[in-house]
């Protein structure tokens, strides 16, 4: 199976987060140990020659490599708790800066986005999950 760097990448930080998930992270794939341990030993030996490269810089390759994984990493890592958001709009609301907001709760604009598409579907489907950000955004 020809999978590309970005793939790669993509399933390795999923398999560092799998656990005891590893077998159905593989399976959603189509793959089994042994396919994954072939497509594995493929990239493992194209970095090594990349890393091996003579030259100023990072080769590209690992470039690729790293910006995918480190994308990866933030797409699975769990968006700010229910609460955070809450206080973070609730100041927003209260002073219009949202910079101000951010900062004093102590997330990134990216952070922030993120849980509000998270929670906001969440909200959505489920009235206690949208009970307790208003009780989160009433006690401050």
């Amino acid at each position: 199976m020809d999978v590309e760097i970005e793939t790669y990448a993509i399933w390795m930080a999923e398999l560092a987060s799998a656990g005891d998930a590893r077998a159905e992270v593989l399976a959603r794939h189509g793959l089994d140990e042994a396919g994954w341990e072939a497509i594995d030993n493929q990239w493992q030996a194209s970095l090594s020659e990349a890393m091996d490269e003579e030259g100023d810089g990072v080769a590209e390759l690992i470039s690729t490599y790293a910006a995918a994984y480190e994308a990866a990493q933030r797409s699975q890592a769990p968006p700010i708790t229910i609460e955070q958001f809450a206080r973070v709009t609730r100041l927003f609301q209260a002073t219009g800066d949202v910079r101000a907001a951010l900062a004093r709760v102590g997330v990134t604009m990216a952070d922030y986005v993120r849980a509000s598409e998270h929670w906001s579907r969440r909200m959505a489907e489920d009235p206690e999950i949208e009970e307790r950000f208003h009780r989160a955004l009433r006690e401050g």
